[in-house]
């Protein structure tokens, strides 16, 4: 008897070619390695061939204040990673409409470690928009 515990596969997503249209040039970055490196899609540099145009409108880091001590001083933050999109075809039809994905660490914060919080802080956007793109794949392939 098992536990019915499988290992998720390759996120693939529908279309055999997409171009990505976003303003910032190392989100498409992000997204092209990504899909190159989990799925068969070919990630092309024009939109004129491509059988779907992956349009990147909003990807953001945040960072609130998640707590503080008595004090006043800043114990911990929330990191926030938001990435928004929608796919049409090349002659502008909507595919898949509008989608929001939303990734949240909590990120401890130390005065005396500032030097650590940074490089952790680092690590942990990395992270998240690496998990951000992985659901955004996901959704796609829905």
């Amino acid at each position: 008897m098992s536990c019915g515990f499988h290992l998720r596969g390759l996120s693939s997503i529908p279309f055999e070619s997409v171009y990505i249209q976003a303003s910032d040039p190392l989100v498409v970055l992000d997204i092209k390695r990504r899909i190159q490196a989990s799925s068969k899609t070919i990630v092309l540099d024009s939109p004129n061939d491509s059988q779907a145009i992956l349009h990147i409108l909003n990807a953001r880091k945040r960072k609130v204040i998640l707590s503080v001590s008595g004090s006043g001083r800043v114990r911990e933050f929330q990191l926030r990673y938001s990435i928004s999109f929608k796919v049409t075809d090349k002659n502008g039809r909507e595919v898949v409409p509008i989608g929001n994905i939303e990734v949240k660490r909590v990120l401890p914060f130390s005065d005396s470690a500032f030097l650590a919080s940074q490089k952790e802080e680092e690590m942990l956007v990395k992270e998240m928009k690496k998990n951000a793109i992985l659901k955004m794949m996901d959704r796609l392939g829905k």
